[in-house]
């Protein structure tokens, strides 16, 4: 745990916390991490004060004060537009105080007197979650513009991976949000995808190791698109547009190769082959691209017909959709998934219709 906290920058907690014992062991317990300070406050007044001249990356927050309690501080947290990110984890072991302080916007809890490894382990977490935030807001920056396949975009994409894997796989929804190309106008992007992949590996017999794989995998199967700068984004025909795959499994190409990476990789390598041979990056054809690839081409285009997209602005219908699936039986699309499509086509459409 010790090197862990050593891959974030310099680290700020505040404890709000009238119990001197509990403070002490806060302090202790953080005290081998030289890049972590522990700052302490008595009151949510104290608290206050040090929030208006420190930068805070997490607060743990006991809820019976004098002054002004937990409550009190917790309202004024998520009131607040500069503090309400900072994630908050709550000092009780009460249920009753858990649900209400959950519902007013805590993030975590934790009884006294801490147990020094949990402590480590729920701060750890969250300061993880946080840093994805903030290294998604770098990408979303640098999304589109000139350095977008530079090193630097690189390296965070790689990162927010890591920590979506290593702490929630739904962080991967996120990233996926973006990477669609609607995450201005979508936010079911990565949930619509993953939902279709669902249904197709079901239909397919897929074990549900390989389903949970593939619905994250189709979180990130674009992912190369944040590399491609935005004014060859229009164009999917373009060479500059067509070699996304092949930048998005260079973000993967370092990461530990676990069942759900060995999938994405060949989910994003191969989701624009083509049955007949004509798809790209490597012109593979019939059984030569894997199922997941298959899999993933079908439902990408349906999705592209049927949302708006920057290289794909004009949306039809679901049946219009299927027509023009049904007619690419054989060239672009596996005949067998065509007629599963086909024959289940209320399922997908189901899910475009509550996840549109």
């Amino acid at each position: 745990m010790m090197k862990a906290f050593e891959n974030f920058d310099e680290t700020v907690i505040l404890s709000v916390d009238d119990d001197v014992f509990n403070q002490e062991l806060a302090l202790a317990i953080f005290d081998e991490y030289s890049s972590l300070t522990v700052l302490q406050a008595s009151n949510g007044k104290e608290a206050i004060t040090f929030l208006e001249t420190a930068v805070i990356d997490l607060i743990l927050l006991d809820l019976h004060m004098p002054e002004m309690n937990g409550f009190e501080t917790l309202t004024y947290l998520k009131k607040n537009n500069e503090y309400k990110d900072i994630p908050v984890v709550v000092v009780t072991s009460k249920e009753a105080e858990k649900r209400k302080t959950y519902q007013m916007g805590a993030d975590d809890f934790i009884s006294k007197p801490y147990s020094p490894e949990e402590l480590k382990l729920r701060v750890y977490n969250h300061l993880r979650i946080k840093k994805f935030s903030e290294l998604l807001n770098d990408i979303q920056e640098q999304s589109g513009q000139k350095g977008a396949a530079s090193i630097n975009n690189l390296c965070h994409l790689r990162e927010a991976i890591e920590i979506a894997i290593g702490s929630q796989k739904k962080l991967l929804e996120k990233l996926g949000n973006i990477s669609h190309e609607n995450s201005s106008r979508d936010d079911y992007a990565s949930k619509r995808m993953g939902e279709y992949s669902r249904v197709m590996a079901k239909l397919n017999g897929l074990n549900s190791k390989e389903i949970d794989n593939l619905y994250y995998s189709m979180s990130i199967y674009d992912l190369g698109l944040l590399r491609v700068p935005s004014e060859y984004r229009s164009n999917n025909q373009s060479s500059e547009f067509q070699k996304y795959p092949l930048l998005g499994l260079d973000v993967l190409k370092d990461l530990e190769e676990t069942t759900l990476i060995k999938m994405a990789k060949k989910v994003m390598l191969t989701h624009q082959e083509n049955w007949d041979g004509s798809g790209y990056p490597n012109g593979l054809k019939a059984e030569e691209i894997p199922l997941y690839g298959r899999i993933a081409s079908i439902i990408n285009l349906y999705d592209e017909l049927t949302t708006s997209r920057s290289y794909s602005p004009d949306i039809i219908s679901s049946s219009e959709a299927l027509d023009i699936i049904t007619r690419e039986k054989g060239l672009k699309f596996d005949p067998a998934l065509v007629i599963l499509f086909i024959e289940n086509f209320e399922l997908f459409k189901n899910v475009k219709d509550k996840w549109n």
